[in-house]
């Protein structure tokens, strides 16, 4: 069986805060991103485990190296690379399953690190359901009957997660608690984490009892046409994506648009 990894940082055990461990310029960044690199070699070996034969993680996390540590990457897990961050690249109908690691929730959610893509994003809806990453992810996959039946991350990661699709398999590896700042529209709330050592066991767990759901977990689907509106935390960020003449204004802060392929939305 064949498996691809979608992986972020924001979710990872440990890391909660965004300019010191998120940031390449944070003096945090290198742990974080090989606390991710350690959990995504737990999420390989219970996939492995569980019977996959082929595994494939793609960094989603900013610009190269995408909030993972190369050399330290599982011998058995193939990494696509200079991919960029605007999407996953390199998958098919060829994959058995899909798998999110190190993900958080969606602007406005409770979760540790919350937030939709961008910090300057407040909300989006895509055919009026409320979406962050991981639901298009999922949906991106979806188009090609990949079914998502795997999560990592933070408490509200995993609830986003199984709203969606819920004989998904979810590792929580932290929670948030009250919230401290705001950074655009992106939430820092103060933690409770597990252990990194704790979180790449129950991830490891998890993800090998993910790959018995295979099977029996649809892919997560939207039909088209596609209409995604957009609310942006401030007017300029609303202009800038009007310069797609297929992206229309509804408001101040707010765009709309639609597209019959999820591949031609932007933001």
């Amino acid at each position: 069986m064949k498996v691809y990894v979608v992986c972020d940082l924001e979710g990872v055990a440990g890391v909660v805060d965004f300019k010191k461990q998120c940031m390449e310029e944070g003096a945090y960044y290198r742990q974080a991103i090989k606390l991710a690199t350690h959990e995504l070699n737990a999420v390989v070996e219970g996939a492995l485990e569980g019977g996959a034969e082929e595994v494939y993680a793609w960094p989603g996390h900013g610009a190269f190296p995408g909030g993972l540590d190369v050399e330290g990457l599982h011998p058995e897990c193939s990494l696509v690379m200079h991919a960029g961050d605007a999407g996953p690249a390199g998958y098919d109908e060829s994959f058995d399953a899909m798998f999110l690691h190190g993900l958080h929730g969606m602007a406005g959610s409770e979760g540790v690190l919350a937030h939709s893509f961008m910090p300057f994003i407040e909300n989006i809806w895509l055919n009026d359901l409320k979406i962050g990453e991981i639901a298009m992810n999922m949906a991106v996959f979806g188009v090609h009957g990949v079914p998502t039946v795997f999560v990592s991350g933070d408490q509200a990661a995993a609830e986003e997660a199984r709203a969606l699709v819920p004989g998904v398999e979810a590792a929580v590896v932290k929670w948030g608690l009250d919230e401290k700042e705001k950074l655009g529209a992106l939430s820092v709330r103060k933690a409770v984490s597990l252990s990194p050592a704790k979180a790449q066991d129950v991830i490891r767990e998890a993800a090998r009892r993910a790959m018995t759901k295979i099977g029996s977990v649809e892919p997560f689907r939207l039909d088209p046409p596609y209409t995604m509106r957009v609310e942006y935390t401030d007017e300029k960020y609303a202009e800038l994506a009007l310069r797609d003449p297929d992206v229309k204004r509804i408001g101040e802060t707010a765009t709309n648009q639609t597209r019959n392929s999820l591949f031609e939305l932007v933001f």
